[in-house]
């Protein structure tokens, strides 16, 4: 971190992260599994499998980085955490969740594939305006 961040600050953002992060990593998995039982032999189906395991284990890393942090500067902690660890905690849960959601919205975009080009097309767009919303509004440039 350039800037020194409040505990409290980084704990709420753990918390939020992490409920998200669980989410959405269900979402993903769930994706993967439909994908992987129901789909067909089309190459688009190997980047949907693709993308969904990336999301769904950066999301799972954003969980557990957020937990830890949480853990990490609790008031309660019988001793002083290691800065570097925490800001390579803080830094690893902004990083995950960030590709687990970048992927997890690529994974949706080229689900639609799946069934055929007129749908793969219209989930692409939404999908790369989603991208491009969650790009230029992160507050951590």
């Amino acid at each position: 971190m350039t800037q020194e961040l409040k505990a409290s600050y980084v704990i709420a953002v753990a918390e939020q992260l992490s409920f998200v992060s669980a989410f959405l990593g269900g979402v993903s998995a769930t994706i993967l599994f439909s994908v992987i039982i129901f789909s067909s032999d089309k190459r688009v189906v190997a980047f949907v499998v693709a993308t969904s395991t990336l999301s769904a284990c950066s999301l799972l890393v954003a969980v557990v980085a957020g937990w830890r942090l949480i853990i990490g500067l609790h008031p309660d902690l019988p001793f002083t955490p290691d800065p570097q660890k925490i800001n390579l905690l803080w830094n690893t849960l902004i990083a995950s969740y960030g590709l687990g959601v970048n992927s997890l919205i690529v994974s949706i975009g080229l689900s639609g594939w799946i069934r055929s080009p007129r749908i793969g097309i219209v989930t692409s767009v939404i999908a790369a305006v989603s991208i491009f919303f969650f790009a230029t509004t992160s507050i951590y440039g």
